[in-house]
């Protein structure tokens, strides 16, 4: 079992806790998670690309073990807070690899901070105006989000099983940090009703310099890019490809993990 590194850094007003395969002078990859995730969710990835990248994997604000969200949540201030870290740990361009609200923070660091990222891969992220469960707040949001709150009220070894229950098809090196993230992820980001805020995808696609690679799953199984989408995407960014992983849901490197990270290694000997 890999010892991660493992420290904080206080970046755009908040601790921002995170773990690193090494520090060492490799190419850098950041990991940025989904939503109600925390940064060891990466745990598996982090593995593989440790031999060749140096990982870090941070906790987004009001997940895992970083500062909560007082001072703002949303799709701006997430990518605010990575290009923080980079500096903070004076990360020298390094690859941006993002799942869900963890990708559109990753499409959203490199449109704001071009000079700050090599390349991005964008694992399902929502390239949708608006998420049709954004407006729910306070009691809604509970509501939406109550199997979040009914595993963070269960012991570990309970809520670990719950999560075989939920997601026969993971591995178990997927299950327990997951688990672990929904005991980890703050009251008041669930009372938000999910991923924060409008997102304007396309005009932040436009906007990227960097090489893109969009990472697709099956609609039908529960991925949120559409083949449309895609489409629509590919047409308007500059430098960029899409690689569609059949049989993927949402959770497209837990469903069909040797695929998606085989376009993903082949992404970033390109790049």
């Amino acid at each position: 079992m890999t010892e991660w590194l493992e420290g904080n850094v206080y970046a755009n007003g908040i601790n921002i806790h995170y773990h690193r395969s090494d520090g060492s002078n490799k190419p850098s990859i950041l990991l940025l998670h989904g939503f109600t995730d925390n940064g060891l969710c990466w745990s598996r990835v982090a593995r593989d690309l440790e031999s060749s990248y140096d990982v870090i994997m941070a906790d987004a604000r009001g997940h895992g073990h970083s500062g909560g969200i007082a001072s703002g949540f949303s799709t701006t201030i997430l990518a605010d807070d990575a290009a923080a870290v980079i500096r903070a740990l004076g990360l020298e361009k390094p690859y941006l690899f993002g799942h869900s609200m963890g990708a559109r923070t990753a499409a959203t660091v490199a449109a704001n901070y071009p000079d700050l990222v090599r390349a991005i891969a964008l694992e399902d992220p929502p390239l949708v105006d608006r998420l049709p469960f954004q407006a729910n707040e306070g009691q809604a949001g509970r509501q939406r989000w109550r199997w979040v709150f009914d595993l963070k009220a269960l012991p570990r070894e309970e809520r670990i099983a719950r999560g075989f229950a939920m997601n026969p098809n993971w591995v178990e090196e997927e299950i327990i940090p997951w688990a672990d993230s929904k005991a980890e992820v703050q009251t008041d980001v669930l009372e938000r009703g999910g991923a924060p805020g409008s997102y304007p995808w396309r005009e932040i696609i436009a906007r990227i310099e960097c090489p893109i690679l969009l990472i697709t799953g099956d609609p039908e199984l529960g991925a949120i890019v559409t083949p449309e989408a895609a489409q629509e995407a590919a047409q308007i960014w500059k430098h960029g490809e899409v690689v569609h992983i059949r049989g993927a849901g949402h959770n497209i490197r837990r469903d069909r993990y040797d695929e998606m990270m085989a376009a993903v290694r082949a992404f970033l000997s390109r790049t």
